[in-house]
Order: structure tokens, then sequence, then C-alpha cells
């Protein structure tokens, strides 16, 4: 069968505001478990924090939202609380929230630098200590009820981040070997950890000995560090009940394990086997426990398992409405069809969801590199692998998930596209070249549905490549090199350098304009004369890269990783407003039935309402 029945997608209806989201589908992205000390559980996603009954978490029991997309969360030992490191306009932020009540104090403002934050609670809950990435490198720690700064330590600059704290408020820090920073500010590097490269550390025993978030043990005798017997080798992180007596981890295969800190023994294990393992995207701590209860994301499907601690055998309870992540959208009548991150060459990814219901399917495909389709959902295009050193080929399929044609390309995947009035389609890959350091042959191709041959074949050398459709004209991006011709004719219209990119490239609906996502910034071309303009977004926090484009007559639309999204305005490029809807990155922008249209890493599409 083409199509799968699948989850429900939670379709919400929010209220009008200017330049605010009307619609968004899905509840957005789990990142990160906790349990409170009544058995909740607290669900960090990238909409916010969510407060649920274990054994029926569905619908949940409060949620706090407006403070960002959580990346990290740890339950406080006040066991009502979690302070969780967020996403938010500004850039990463720590809040303390309380998912009961709904309070909510900021404890350290963003932007807070780096890839991923890394902190940890002392021991009572009285301090947060967190490391910023330099230069300098510093050992910030605050009081973990108002934010107010208590300590910035300069560190070594071999220190990496990872840290946690001993009842005494000393702190372990990963280094080249272990740095262990004393209450009084002493560092003190040790060189004699037990494994060739120092374990993360993620509990520390009273006697000195710490849990790292692998499962490594190491003890402390006579002074020294020494190999313990792991809790696990095959985990890739764990996280800590909120009265230190559990530790859970979470393993590179997705299985599940507790391990009783007093007892010294694991009190649960599990595998899930819907799970394909840890992929790119997904941040935080993604499994922890209670006294009764045990929690994990699953990532096949975002999903988030149950179990009673004392029945591995058997989930009891599934909270589901989530996603991986979504890289494309499609709007066609009243459905969509998306296509989903993160898929993994042998998982489904392309999705079609009813608005007015929520009910969706999956196509049952996988191998799946890129989609699109035509607006009145007749035409869909996958472009697919065929097996391990075979060329890709583009399935053109009907509305059935029946295939009408199949076409091979090259081997280097790229992406399809379908232009505005669904007469023709495109596709862009490249050629793997014999010499390892040469630079691979971009092909660009297109043709009318149904055609028996391609209407144009445009090649450049290059790895960043784009493709756009117009109806009268097709946009070629690879590396610095911009080219347009003009459909069906296959003229040259313009050919001109541009500064290096692979941020994606967009026609203007009469193909009068190119943008450009280059490295530098997004670019707005008028195809007449070739005159560049540069676009300076104006957004809050730390530079953001492009990552997707949109035309309407009137406006450039432009997607950044931050999940902001900004709005120029055609043909001077002038910015009139940024959006801020998304907590992650805008993957796809599209433009249908007078709406903008967003799909993000964070998990959820978006309907914007009025745009002025």
């Amino acid at each position: 069968m083409p199509w799968i029945a699948h989850y429900t997608a939670p379709v919400a209806h929010l209220p009008a505001a200017p330049r605010s989201p009307a619609l968004r589908v899905f509840a957005g992205k789990p990142h990160a478990l906790a349990f409170l000390a009544d058995g909740s559980l607290v669900i960090g996603t990238s909409l916010g924090v969510t407060l649920h009954d274990p054994a029926a978490p569905t619908p949940p029991r409060a949620v706090v939202e407006g403070i960002g997309g959580v990346e990290w969360m740890v339950a406080h030992p006040d066991g009502e609380s979690v302070v969780a490191a967020v996403r938010e306009p500004q850039g990463r932020a720590v809040v303390r929230v309380w998912p009961g009540s709904g309070r909510v104090v900021k404890l350290v403002a963003g932007p807070i630098p780096g890839y991923q934050f890394s902190g940890a609670l002392a021991p009572d809950g009285a301090h947060l200590y967190w490391f910023r990435f330099g230069p300098p490198r510093v050992l910030c720690t605050v009081d973990a009820l108002t934010g107010a700064t208590v300590r910035e330590l300069e560190l070594p600059q071999e220190a990496t981040g990872s840290l946690a704290v001993r009842r005494d408020g000393a702190v372990y820090m990963k280094g080249k070997n272990m740095l262990v920073i004393h209450a009084d500010g002493r560092v003190e590097p040790r060189a004699d950890s037990p494994f060739f490269i120092a374990p993360e550390p993620l509990f520390v025993v009273d006697d000195g000995g710490l849990v790292g978030t692998r499962g490594q043990r190491v003890g402390f005798k006579d002074g020294a560090f020494v190999h313990d017997r792991e809790v696990w080798s095959r985990a890739h992180e764990g996280t800590l009940s909120h009265d230190r007596s559990r530790l859970t981890f979470h393993g590179s295969l997705c299985d599940v394990q507790v391990w009783d800190v007093a007892a010294a023994r694991t009190v649960f294990a599990v595998e899930q086997p819907s799970t394909i393992g840890l992929l790119p995207g997904w941040r935080g701590q993604s499994a922890a426990s209670s006294a009764a209860h045990v929690a994990a994301i699953d990532f096949s499907d975002a999903g988030v398992t149950i179990w009673q601690i004392d029945r591995p055998e058997q989930p009891i309870a599934r909270s589901t409405g989530y996603s991986r992540g979504l890289q494309r959208v499609m709007v066609h009548g009243s459905a969509l069809t998306v296509q989903i991150t993160q898929s993994a060459n042998y998982m489904e990814s392309v999705k079609e969801i009813e608005l007015a219901t929520g009910a969706t399917r999956m196509l049952a495909r996988t191998n799946v590199r890129d989609v699109a389709r035509t607006r009145d959902g007749q035409r869909l295009l996958v472009l697919h692998e065929q097996g391990p050193m075979n060329p890709l080929a583009v399935a053109v399929l009907d509305a059935a998930g029946e295939p009408l044609e199949s076409l091979e390309v090259q081997r280097g995947a790229g992406e399809v596209t379908v232009a505005p009035n669904g007469v023709t389609w495109g596709v862009i890959t490249h050629s793997y070249p014999a010499q390892l350091h040469a630079e691979p042959t971009c092909y660009a191709q297109w043709r009318a549905f149904g055609a028996t041959k391609w209407a144009k074949n445009v090649k450049l050398k290059g790895r960043f490549m784009g493709l756009a459709l117009a109806d009268t004209a097709a946009a070629v991006m690879v590396d610095d090199q911009l080219e347009v011709v003009g459909v069906p004719k296959g003229k040259t219209l313009l050919s001109t350098p541009i500064a290096k990119g692979g941020r994606g490239v967009a026609l203007s609906p009469d193909g009068t304009f190119v943008a450009v996502g280059t490295f530098a910034g997004p670019r707005l071309v008028r195809l007449a004369t070739g005159a560049v303009t540069e676009l300076t977004p104006e957004l809050p926090g730390e530079q953001s890269h492009v990552c997707s484009l949109c035309f309407t007559e009137e406006w450039l639309f432009v997607g950044y990783e931050s999940g902001a999204i900004t709005q120029h305005r055609v043909p001077t490029g002038e910015q009139v407003a940024a959006l801020h809807g998304h907590t992650d990155e805008v993957l796809a922008l599209t433009w249908a039935d007078g709406a903008l249209w967003s799909a993000s890493e964070d998990g959820t599409v978006v309907r914007w309402g009025e745009l002025g």
C-alpha cells in the first residue's frame, strides 16, 4: 500500500495577531525529560515545558510556553521545579520553571555562546554552575533562585565544558584529562584519569569518585582516581534524579538503563526495538526515571515511551503528537505534505496531513532524499536512493502514491522542485569525481510533466547547489556561480558570480528577481541588470545563517537557523519585520492560499497570520 496511516498530528489554531503564527501543526520536538518528587513527568520540548501524569500522559496537566525551546533540562532538588537551557530570539538562556504553577525565573540571560549548554546544579540546589565557552573559558556560578551572579572563575584552555558538582562544592570538569575546581577557586588538573579519554562527569560520589555520562565509573582511593566497574558501556548520555538516588542512561542504540546509586546496581533495563539510534538534531537528556516510572524519547517517531520501573517488558503509555523535525512543507488544498528530517535511509519520511482533522499517513517509501508536490496535490516527486553505488532516481507519483514514471539522475543527492503552475519540474544532483580532491559536477535538469526528455541540462562545477523554478525561468546556484535560464526555450538570461552559497535559491513569481542564501548572508539579484543587493538582517542575538527563502509578488522571506524569519520588501530589500514563531532552524518556506507557511527543525509547521 503506497500510504500507511500514522499518528494524528495536533493542529492548533492560535489567537489572531499581526505577524504571528495563526496555526501550528505538531506539538514540537521533545529534547529533555525529568520527573518531579510527586512522580509527575516533565517533557521539555521545542515549544516549552509540559507536565504529565505518567500513566495517562495525554493531554498534559499543564503547559508552560513562551520560554523558548528547551534543549537541556534537569530536575531541581526541591522536587517541584526544573532548570532548563532554552533557545529564544536573543539566543540561549537558562530559566527555572515550576510546571505546576507556571512560575518562571530567568537565571541566565542570553545569548550564551557555544553549540550546546553545559551545566549542573549543586546537590542542595542552591547554585547553578555553567560553563561559558571563551576565550576566556569561564566557570560561572549563579544563585538558582534569583539568577544573581555568585562567581565567575577563569579556567584553563583545556576545559571543555561537561561538569558535575560534589556536595562540598567542588566541580569536576572534563579537560585534557580531568579538572577539579575546588570551592575556594583552586583549579586542580588531574592526570590520573583511568580512561584514555577523560569521562564527561554526570554524578560525583561523596567519596570523590564519579560516574560519567556514558556510564563510566571512576573510584577515588588513597588520593587517586581508579577504574571501577562501569554502569554501562553503550550509553550516550545520562541524567540524575532530583534526589540523586538514580542515574538514567540512554544508549547509543536507544536502550535504557536505570542505576540505583545506593545499591550500586541496575534496577531497570530495556531496549526500544523501534528506534534506530541517536541522530543529529537532538539535544538534552532523553531519558529519566522516578521511583515508579521510566521515560525515554523514541527517536524513530519523537514519541515519549513510559514504563513502570518494575515492569520493563511492556510500556504502559506513550506521549505522541511530536515530530522529529521538518525540512519540507507543501500545501495542496486542505492538506499538507511534509518531509521529516533525520529520516535515516531505512525509515519513511514523507507524511501527508489533513488540516481539518490532523489525520496523517506516511508514504511507504524509504531512502528518500527530497520531495516536491504540485499545488493541486496530483503529482508527487520523490528523489530517492536505489541502493549502494547506484544512481539516484526521481519517482513521479500520482495523488494515491502510485508510480507514473521514474528517471535516473546522478549519484550525489540534491533536491527536486516544481514550478508554481505545476507544468514543469526539475532536479539538481551531482556526480562523484574520480579523484578525491576534485570538484564534483552538478547537473540541474528540468522538463514538463509527461515529456520524454530534459528541456535543459545545466552543468557547473562545485559542491554547494540549489535549483528554483518559476513558471518562466529556472535559477541554478552552484558555489559562487548563479545561472538563470528561460523556460521552456532554455535561453540564458543571467550568468554571474555571486558570494559563495549553499543555503538555497529562490525565484520571484514573475521571474524578475532571484534570492540566494550565501554563506555571507542573503542576496537579492535583479535579473534584468544583474544588480545585487546585500540584505542585512536586523535580528537579536548572535549572527544566524540563512536556511530557506521564499518570494511573493511583494515580499521576500528569509528563514534562519535561529528560528527567525525576516520579511523584506521587493525590490529594495528593506527589512520590514522579523517573525518569531520557531525555536530552531527554519528549513522550508512557502507561500500558499495568501499565507506564509514555514517548517522547522523544531518539529512544527506554522501558518502565519496577516503580514502587512
